[in-house]
């Protein structure tokens, strides 16, 4: 036989039912900050979140695979020249000049075909096109400057 836990008839044992709206919200917002791959927006929206915050690593993982292998090998290539001076850190390599990063205000999907799109992002009045790919995990940054695609 099972006995209810002691306490005021009715009321069940963990979150009180007035934290339980609290609680909801508060799982809700997170969410809504966790980064989401599985659209071109999102992913650019995630990517420049994660810039913002400084969460490097987080905004390296949305580059395409293309633009991260780039960017290791000329991450070594310029730690090897320096003879070890310059940390071999690809992340650090591309992210040097992220804290004048401007704040996006707009990003709209401007084209879709098959595995590639294009978005427009907007940020300081200014708006630019940014090439994403469809890769394994979802949606990518691919950088043609760093690419050379």
């Amino acid at each position: 036989m099972t006995f209810p836990p002691r306490g005021r008839a009715g009321r069940q044992a963990g979150v009180p039912r007035a934290l339980a709206p609290i609680a909801v919200v508060a799982l809700l917002l997170a969410a809504c900050n966790r980064p989401r791959w599985d659209t071109p927006v999102d992913a650019y929206l995630s990517f420049a979140r994660a810039v913002q915050k400084g969460e490097f690593d987080v905004a390296y993982g949305g580059l395409s695979e293309a633009t991260r292998g780039a960017m290791a090998a000329r991450a070594k290539e310029i730690s090897q020249a320096s003879g070890g001076a310059v940390r071999d850190d690809p992340v650090a390599l591309f992210f040097v000049e992220a804290a004048r990063a401007p704040q996006v205000t707009e990003v709209k999907l401007a084209k879709l075909e098959g595995t590639a799109a294009v978005v427009s992002a907007s940020a300081d009045g200014q708006s630019q096109q940014v090439r994403m790919v469809r890769e394994q995990g979802g949606w990518h940054l691919d950088v043609p400057e760093v690419t050379g695609h």
